[in-house]
């Protein structure tokens, strides 16, 4: 885990504790709650809002957890200073098997890719399109690795315009990381 914060602290993350995460730290973490509730289809208007809305209390809640060393489970947060953005490093280490699951949700500023940048001159409306835009999930195996990436492209453009809220997260990615014990014979 120090390898990994260290690198994230070198690309520019600031370490955090839920309860010093601000506002737009918490509608990041909002949004990796808001991908997971919608399918690959289109969604009514006002659910769109009301799971916006859900999604932002429940990230508020993270405020209350409370960082507890000298456990085999660790929670690390991380922030972008100048827009919000958030990292979180949630791993589990045991005597025969570890696990790190990073969820991470990158302000428009901060991302590779964009719903707007997805449409380009397409012409067609995002109001008419749905909410989240997954993208394929990845999964590999490899000495005694086990990865899943996840990723998904907020239409932040819809989303705002339904919770009048705005919303600037554009993408969310969720990678799970296992190492498995060896397999005896």
């Amino acid at each position: 885990m120090a390898t990994l914060t260290d690198a994230v602290i070198t690309i520019g993350w600031t370490p955090s504790v839920p309860a010093d995460l601000d506002d737009r730290a918490i509608q990041s973490y909002a949004a990796t709650l808001l991908s997971d509730q919608f399918g690959f289809g289109d969604v009514p208007d006002p659910r769109i809002a009301k799971t916006w809305e859900l999604a932002l209390k429940n990230a508020a809640g993270v405020r209350n957890l409370k960082i507890v060393d000298g456990t085999q489970k660790k929670d690390r947060w991380f922030v972008l200073e100048h827009s919000g953005s958030i990292l979180r490093v949630d791993s589990f280490e045991h005597e025969t098997f570890g696990q790190v699951n990073c969820v991470i949700a990158l302000k428009d500023r901060d991302s590779p890719v964009s719903f707007q940048k997805l449409l380009g001159d397409s012409g067609r409306d995002p109001q008419k399109l749905p909410p989240v835009y997954r993208l394929r999930p990845q999964s590999f195996e490899s000495d005694g690795l086990k990865r899943n990436l996840n990723g998904a492209i907020l239409n932040t453009e819809r989303i705002s315009a339904v919770s009048g809220t705005e919303v600037d997260v554009s993408s969310v990615y969720s990678s799970y990381v296992v190492t498995q014990p060896e397999k005896s014979e």
